[in-house]
């Protein structure tokens, strides 16, 4: 700015008010300083402006999985398409910090509260009781988890209703006419899936059924994890013809199981999902599953945030999703 300033013949302020479009110059002064400006082709140095507005426009993007689980992780390309046009038409970037292991994890979200380079945070996998929440508390940077955060009843959310929706799914399954469902379920300190299991739970009691542990899996939701949990249950002569999986891609799994067994979905047995991932009417069978409006909590998500970066914001800031069972041919009829 000093040398442009110097070349354009005005003050340094001048300059600056001529890059933030502010009033006061005279419109010739103007553009003449746009003209040295465009002739030396100068940008503005973001972290400089961020050090003087002490505001650096940036929104951090935490994910607890690596680039490669990413591209195939289709409820995170979804969230991140409804966040990142929203805050990007608010003025804002999106900076997106990938990790490779829970340490890594870690480490991103303790560098995002302490080096200053973004304005509020988005936490996504978060855990039960998660310690990491506590870096962002402490350091008093703005941030909102997508999940209910378990152990933290003061900061912001946005979720859908796992619960429910899972419930509802279980239900169906037992209105079918089966008695043993198996749960792939995602990791078991996951806030999502404490609550898909509550909701898995909810809907055996309502049908004056026991929770058979043996039923109840654990894994990381995705496409392998569904595979392998219906290969060796089968393989352990675990006797069910249902699943209910945590996510769509886990779901896609089971299905991929039980064909390679010649079993078919929607006619030999029956398996829902959760999230309806843009892809999941497209599979053969199409997928019986939970929607969630994916990109909507991602708009929320960036809007919510964004709110709370304004300021004069009394209370939490949540909102939670409906979900809706959305029933295609992965299913059997009754």
């Amino acid at each position: 700015m000093k040398e442009i300033a110097k070349l354009a013949g005005v003050s340094k302020a001048t300059v600056s008010r001529v890059l933030n479009a502010k009033p006061g110059v005279h419109p010739e002064t103007r553009e003449k300083v746009e003209q040295v400006i465009q002739a030396h082709s100068y940008t503005p140095n973001l972290v400089a402006q961020g050090l003087s507005s002490k505001r650096t426009k940036n929104i951090g993007l935490v994910v607890a999985h690596t680039t490669f689980r990413l591209s195939s992780h289709l409820f995170f390309l979804e969230f991140l398409r409804g966040i990142s046009g929203f805050v990007h038409e608010k003025g804002f970037r999106l900076i997106l910090a990938t990790a490779n292991s829970e340490e890594d994890y870690e480490d991103s979200c303790r560098n995002m509260a302490q080096n200053g380079v973004v304005d509020g945070i988005v936490l996504l996998g978060i855990r039960s009781n998660d310690r990491r929440l506590r870096y962002f508390l402490d350091a008093g940077i703005p941030f909102i988890t997508v999940g209910q955060p378990i152990g933290y009843p003061d900061v912001d959310y946005v979720d859908s209703d796992n619960e429910g929706g899972a419930r509802t799914a279980v239900e169906y399954l037992l209105r079918l006419g089966y008695k043993n469902v198996l749960f792939v379920n995602g990791p078991d300190d996951h806030v999502a899936s404490i609550a898909r299991e509550q909701g898995y739970r909810a809907a055996l009691s309502s049908h004056s059924l026991p929770s058979d542990e043996r039923y109840i899996t654990y894994g990381d939701f995705s496409f392998e994890s569904g595979y392998e949990t219906v290969k060796d249950a089968r393989i352990t002569g675990l006797d069910f013809s249902a699943v209910f999986a945590a996510s769509d891609l886990a779901a896609m799994g089971a299905i991929a199981a039980f064909k390679e067994s010649g079993i078919q979905a929607g006619k030999d047995a029956s398996v829902i999902g959760f999230d309806d991932i843009p892809y999941a009417s497209f599979v053969d069978p199409p997928l019986t599953t939970v929607h969630q409006p994916i990109f909507e909590m991602g708009e929320e998500a960036g809007r919510l945030l964004l709110l709370r970066l304004r300021g004069n914001v009394q209370g939490t800031l949540s909102k939670v999703f409906r979900t809706q069972l959305i029933i295609r041919g992965s299913t059997q009829h009754g």
